[in-house]
């Protein structure tokens, strides 16, 4: 299980855990800004390392606007062709109601227990 951190100018932290084919991404901040490309990057590199599957651990994000929305609902799409999942974890009460509001907690599977979002994997 390896540890990666990457930061941008927008203060955002991201920690990668690798568990079998599943990447943990723990993000840490507002996802606002360049901070939303900060995140495509690290799933594209998660990507092609081969992580078949992605949990976005929301916890620590207070804000993300509509940019990294889209860069999340892009990246769904892209691992969907791919037969590859991508979840959410445990999104702090603001993001669930921008999911809820925009509807788009119909479109991502979201989680609020680790183990559980880990074993839908299985």
């Amino acid at each position: 299980m390896g540890i990666n951190t990457v930061a941008s100018e927008n203060k955002i932290a991201i920690i990668v855990n690798r568990e079998k084919n599943i990447s943990i991404l723990r993000i840490n901040g507002k996802i606002i800004g360049e901070a939303s490309n900060t995140l495509k990057h690290e799933i594209d590199e998660q990507k092609r390392n081969g992580a078949g599957n992605i949990i976005l651990d929301l916890s620590a994000v207070p804000l993300m606007d509509s940019t990294a929305l889209g860069k999340i609902i892009k990246a769904l799409a892209s691992l969907k062709k791919e037969g590859m999942r991508l979840v959410l974890l445990n999104p702090q009460e603001a993001v669930s109601n921008v999911l809820r509001i925009t509807r788009l907690d119909t479109i991502f599977e979201v989680y609020y227990d680790e183990q559980k979002a880990i074993s839908t994997f299985d």
